[in-house]
Parts: C-alpha cells; structure tokens; sequence
C-alpha cells in the first residue's frame, strides 16, 4: 500500500496500480527427441518488475510441471505500459538489446538455434 498524503484531510490509502508486463521464461523438453529448449513470453498484471518475475516463476513451474519440462534459471522481464493503457495489435511486449560487437548476418547465425519445432493450428 502506498500512503497518500492530501491537503488538509490527512492520509489516504491508495493501492498501487498494476502495469502489464511480459516475462520471457525458457525451459527443456524431457521426453520429445533431442530434448529441445523452449522459450515463452507470457503477459501479467503487476505492481513491481519484482512481482512480475514472482508471477512469472510461479506460473512456469506450473508450466514445467504440466509437461514434464526442466525451467531454467532464468526469467527476463519487461514492462509493456503504465496501468490500463489499451493493448492490441503492433504493441511491443518484448524488447532485448544486445551488445554485441557483430555484423548483422553473424548476430543472425548467433540467434538461429537450428531447426525448430512448430505446431501448425487447423
């Protein structure tokens, strides 16, 4: 709870409000061919980058659990806008800068882990 002093009337009680976040979690398959790596960008409503990782944690080991998935070490997290601004179509929700010192076709072939594995929805 955040407390909010007003002119003349004392302390007011105010929640903070929630933002939406993304947080991109990564897992191992146990049990498909070649154990592949997987990575999920998931949306959540939060007060604090900490609580959005908290969130994140939580679901992706209900996540690994349900698949039969190792989570690995790491949650990267990203904040999409301030309280309810509207989302749809062309809004960021990830973003990720790299340092890297690379042309652009080596950064490419850094990042293209190979073959990958889709599910084509009918």
């Amino acid at each position: 709870m955040i407390t909010v002093w007003r002119e003349g009337s004392g302390p007011a009680m105010r929640q903070e409000s929630k933002a939406w976040y993304s947080a991109r979690t990564f897992y191992r398959w146990l049990t498909w061919e070649n154990r592949p790596f997987e990575e999920r960008v998931v949306l959540f409503r939060a007060r604090s980058l900490d609580e959005a990782i908290e969130l994140a944690e939580r679901e992706s080991a209900e996540y690994a659990r349900e698949g039969d998935f190792e989570v690995l070490d790491m949650v990267q997290a990203y904040r999409i806008s301030d309280g309810d601004e509207e989302m749809g179509a062309g809004t960021e929700v990830f973003s990720k800068l790299h340092a890297l010192d690379l042309l652009a076709n080596a950064f490419l072939d850094r990042y293209d882990s190979g073959p990958t594995h889709t599910q084509v929805s009918e």
